[in-house]
């Protein structure tokens, strides 16, 4: 489901109950420095049905139109960068996807709070990033994605102007690297798994200009889609000006993509933890299998 044109920046108030995005104070000097809005795409409706995205690893993506693409950031946040992103992308009026860890959510809860109250979406990423679920056994794999969701609600809970603000339901396997039996239990819990269409580098030992090129390079040969960043690495921050001016001279537009109401209320989590009996982990006992091994991806 999309939302068009102008109306796209009130569909998400509109389509997700009780989700408000942004204060009063913040939305206004966001509008304020967004002069140029030929960036700007839809708002993309991710449905409540549970699917798993990104032609890197699956058969089907997000609705996009050509030249449109979802920006996507792993792995934050992160003090010396997330906040350098978070001002680019309101430069560009565009709007992105935060695949957030629970263990930096607890270090720098104020910067996920941030990156909620400018209208991002606020998704999770396991709790300490062990690059491959898969070496652990089922206990603590599941237990790295639950405690990630619960860290990161508890960093929007943590204040009254982002308590009402749910983590999506929407994982990004560490590494990518993911196993069918973790999938079906995520779709157990009514979580979306997202991979990934376009690749940038960005993770490994570059310049910023070459995430610059291996950026714009690999968006063209896609003609858009998913992209994944990590907010962990200044060259992300030096290069995605670079990138999103180009982007914006050749005529493509970033999409921002948030979940269908339904499953968000079903995300509502308490100091506690997971709450909700669709949510609720069901753990095997402790003597359960080990996942089976494959080798691991080089996207981190």
């Amino acid at each position: 489901m999309k939302v068009f044109g102008k109306a796209a920046l009130f569909a998400t108030t509109l389509v997700l109950a009780g989700w408000a995005l942004a204060t009063a104070g913040v939305a206004a000097t966001t509008e304020a420095a967004c002069a140029d809005r030929s960036l700007q795409g839809n708002t993309i409706i991710v449905p409540a049905e549970v699917r798993n995205y990104g032609t890197m690893q699956y058969a089907q993506t997000v609705d996009l139109e050509d030249k449109e693409l979802v920006l996507t950031f792993d792995d934050g946040p992160d003090d010396k960068s997330t906040l350098n992103i978070l001002d680019t992308l309101d430069r560009y009026c565009v709007k992105a996807t935060f695949f957030f860890t629970g263990a930096r959510a607890e270090r720098y809860p104020h910067l996920v709070r941030e990156a909620a109250l400018r209208g991002h979406t606020i998704a999770t990423h396991s709790y300490s990033h062990p690059n491959n679920l898969r070496r652990l056994s089922w206990n603590r794999a599941v237990r790295q994605i639950t405690r990630g969701i619960s860290e990161i609600q508890g960093a929007l809970d943590g204040d009254e102007a982002t308590r009402h603000i749910k983590v999506a339901p929407f994982f990004r396997f560490p590494g990518l690297n993911h196993s069918s039996p973790l999938r079906g239990w995520l779709a157990s819990q009514n979580i979306s798994t997202f991979s990934c269409d376009v690749g940038t580098d960005d993770w490994r030992r570059i310049s910023s200009g070459a995430v610059v090129y291996r950026a714009l390079r690999n968006i063209r040969s896609k003609r858009g889609g998913i992209v994944i960043f990590h907010d962990t690495h200044t060259r992300t921050a030096r290069a995605l000006p670079d990138v999103l001016e180009q982007l914006r001279v050749e005529g493509y537009r970033v999409a921002h993509m948030v979940p269908e109401a339904a499953t968000t209320a079903q995300m509502a989590l308490s100091d506690n933890g997971l709450t909700t009996a669709t949510i609720q982990p069901q753990l095997p006992s402790s003597d359960g299998p080990t996942l089976e091994l494959k080798p691991a991806l080089s996207l981190h």
